[in-house]
């Protein structure tokens, strides 16, 4: 198991502040989260390969490794002009996320939730043109529902994935938004099968945060330090201990940014905390939860 920070906190920084954090507040790695002047969500890529994989570089010279990069297109998109420009751009992520020295990619379903079919229909057609060459790469991508996106939750999530029947293609549960992923954490963690990444940060209820004026249908939610939420996080270290989750965690806080060097010091111990035996399921036995 590792533990990965995503230093969005000092995303205004240089990249290299990103690789000293992890080494400083002791993570295993990082994940390469968008980033305007590098790997934008919904567009261009803003830096060339070579300074990215300068960067990569930068990594381990700093003592560290850059374990998954975000690549957020919107290719589940019902419009084709849209999504044909989306697999474009995702297509650059790969070679972007190849510069790094990386083999991951988290993304997200995106897509329209009140045009669920075709929506669907364009995330399969994508998959059609970008699956071969993440597969041919030897790259693995690990795709999460998103509050907004055409699936939300974890059942419908998996479902999808399962039939698109990818070696590569893979689950990633995101704590964050456990209030939408549908059911209780343990009905979530444990009808999504094998997985191998999860995304770790607070949240309050969607009902806890009030708009004025209101926004019917507006998808509500927060990336707060561990422990600084709703997030019933007992339940969460007993379910990740049932199902034996021995993956990749990351720590995705986006609140306070001016508090970055408090908030990586505190979510990496609670997230050792909360990872503390995780890959030995109760009673000792294995299950297949995620990487072995």
């Amino acid at each position: 198991m590792k533990l990965l920070l995503e230093p969005a906190l000092i995303i205004g920084q240089p990249i290299a502040a990103s690789f000293a954090a992890a080494v400083e507040f002791g993570y295993d790695g990082v994940e390469f989260g968008n980033r305007n002047d590098a790997i934008p969500a919904y567009g261009a890529l803003a830096m060339s390969l070579a300074d990215l994989s300068k960067a990569g570089k930068a990594a381990a010279l700093a003592g560290t490794v850059i374990e998954s990069v975000a690549i957020i297109q919107s290719w589940a998109d019902p419009d084709e002009a849209v999504r044909t420009q989306a697999v474009a751009w995702w297509r650059d992520g790969i070679e972007a996320a190849l510069a790094l020295g990386a083999r991951r990619i988290n993304t997200e379903f995106t897509g329209k939730p009140d045009q669920p079919e075709s929506s669907r229909e364009s995330f399969l057609r994508s998959w059609e043109e970008i699956g071969p060459v993440i597969e041919r790469e030897g790259m693995e991508v690990r795709v999460e529902p998103h509050p907004g996106d055409f699936i939300e939750d974890t059942v419908g999530a998996c479902a999808l994935i399962g039939e698109v029947g990818s070696p590569a293609l893979g689950y990633l549960h995101c704590f964050p938004h456990t209030f939408y992923l549908g059911g209780s954490i343990h009905d979530q963690l444990s009808s999504a099968g094998r997985f191998d990444h999860i995304h770790l940060a607070d949240t309050f209820r969607p009902a806890r945060t009030i708009l004025n004026p209101p926004e019917p249908g507006r998808r509500i939610h927060q990336h707060f330090d561990l422990g600084r939420g709703e997030v019933d996080w007992t339940a969460a270290k007993q379910a990740l201990a049932l199902v034996g989750f021995d993956g990749l965690a990351s720590v995705q806080v986006y609140c306070w940014d001016e508090r970055a060097a408090e908030s990586f010091a505190a979510n990496q111990a609670a997230a050792r905390e909360l990872l503390a035996d995780a890959s030995l399921p109760e009673g000792g036995a294995t299950q297949s939860g995620g990487r072995r």
